[in-house]
């Protein structure tokens, strides 16, 4: 009897653990499985910005002659894809004194770009994060013949820490008439911290942040940026041909969430270098340009769904 009770006793004792370490997995699976979905549907979360931005006076080097652009920006995204269309017109200054164009004719009026890209996350653990991207991009003045490009970049962030995060990797955009290759490298101070200071240090991209609040960040930033577009059958620049531009852009300003919904940036803008080169049809350089320093502004709101 006594040897039986003990037994009964053992068993009872092994049958709660045994429920104990089976509900501990189902239920950290099930958690887990909350958190990836949870994480997942962020993901997915489609967002909607408008950008609208404005340079004054780009003087070409050399001449009296430039221009006045505004650029105007509508994209929608989530983490995986992301659909742009860019609109830019001029005004021009001095004509008859530009060193390019026919000194009469406005040497371009519009300028379209539409791109379309598609990116994959990867979480590898909890300190190194991948991302790979492929992109199509066709900017045109008139005529989008020939005027594509395709854009491919792998990107990995590594966390040294909670405040310390190194990123690296590479872009490559294949153009018919320029194929660029760069190199994208950084250091990230407390980036995604919504308090005090913020830096990421690097290229093609370098800001330094202070957070007023969780809800309010100031910035100072440098960017820099090229592209290619194709001319109109019968420009004045270059028949068929094709512009290119590159620039170094700074700009300082503020970034502020208005809800949890709703976040809205004001930053004004400072070219610090800025280059044009022209192509003709076959893709040969034809000419090389460049524009005195600029002031700007650019507005930007972002809606997220």
């Amino acid at each position: 009897m006594f040897f039986s009770y003990y037994v009964k006793k053992i068993r009872k004792i092994m049958k709660s653990l045994l429920r104990t370490l089976l509900i501990i997995p189902i239920a950290s699976t099930l958690i887990y499985a909350q958190e990836v979905n949870s994480a997942l549907e962020r993901m997915l979360k489609p967002k909607v910005s408008y950008e609208s931005s404005y340079m004054a006076d780009v003087t070409i080097k050399g001449s009296s002659g430039g221009y006045e652009v505004a650029k105007n920006k509508l994209k929608i995204n989530n983490a995986f894809l992301a659909l742009e269309y860019v609109n830019q017109s001029f005004i021009w200054n001095d004509i008859a004194d530009l060193p390019f164009g026919d000194g009469v004719s406005k040497p371009i009026e519009l300028l379209h770009t539409i791109k379309a890209d598609i990116k994959l996350p990867y979480k590898v653990n909890e300190e190194l994060f991948i991302i790979n991207s492929v992109s199509v991009t066709s900017s045109f003045e008139s005529n989008p013949e020939d005027s594509y490009s395709f854009g491919a970049f792998s990107f990995a962030s590594y966390k040294l820490d909670n405040d310390h995060t190194i990123q690296f990797g590479a872009f490559v955009n294949y153009h018919p008439i320029n194929t660029t290759a760069l190199p994208m490298l950084s250091y990230s101070y407390r980036a995604s911290h919504q308090d005090g200071f913020k830096s990421v240090i690097g290229f093609p991209r370098t800001f330094v942040g202070y957070h007023l609040n969780k809800h309010t960040l100031v910035r100072l930033g440098m960017i820099y940026s090229q592209s290619v577009v194709k001319l109109g059958d019968n420009s004045v620049i270059e028949k068929k041909g094709y512009i290119e531009t590159k620039d170094y852009m700074t700009n300082v300003g503020i970034s502020s969430n208005l809800t949890k919904d709703l976040k809205v940036e004001l930053d004004a803008l400072y070219e610090v270098q800025g280059d044009i080169n022209t192509y003709d049809s076959n893709g040969d350089v034809q000419n090389k340009y460049s524009v005195d320093p600029s002031f700007g502004v650019n507005f930007k709101v972002v809606y997220t769904f």
